[in-house]
């Protein structure tokens, strides 16, 4: 499930743990572009990426246009880079069934499996502070 402990151990399940990391790394990225300005560093691919994986732990599917808000790209610029992570069978996309003008992506999920499993190792390899990893409740 997105939410939980594992009984047998009480420690955080992966989800939660991989979620704080994404929320933790969305934030210092717009704390950043706050400091040094926008557009001197990007990575749309990434952006959109970490939202996706946030949105999956809402049970929610991102318009492209909520994703180019995302990314901060022009929203061409976000059309472009879904298809090419659709071709990589990294997103999915499909019609929205109540607007089919737009388009709904989502991470496929062999992509959510690489998220899970890459967030999963940033957290047991101490190179994500401990304060931001859930705790186990006492």
């Amino acid at each position: 499930m997105l939410a939980g402990y594992y009984p047998e151990t009480g420690e955080p399940a992966l989800r939660d743990t991989g979620l704080a990391i994404v929320r933790w790394w969305l934030k210092a990225r717009r704390l950043r572009e706050e400091t040094f300005g926008p557009g001197l560093f990007a990575d749309p691919a990434w952006d959109i990426l970490l939202d996706l994986y946030s949105a999956a732990a809402r049970g929610e599917q991102v318009p492209t246009s909520s994703l180019a808000h995302a990314a901060r790209v022009p929203h061409s610029t976000a059309i472009r880079w879904v298809k090419l992570l659709a071709k990589a069978g990294i997103v999915v996309r499909e019609k929205d069934p109540r607007d089919a003008r737009r388009v709904l992506v989502s991470l496929s999920g062999a992509a959510t499996a690489l998220m899970e499993g890459y967030l999963g190792r940033l957290s047991r390899s101490g190179a994500i502070p401990a304060a931001i990893v859930p705790q186990a409740p006492a």
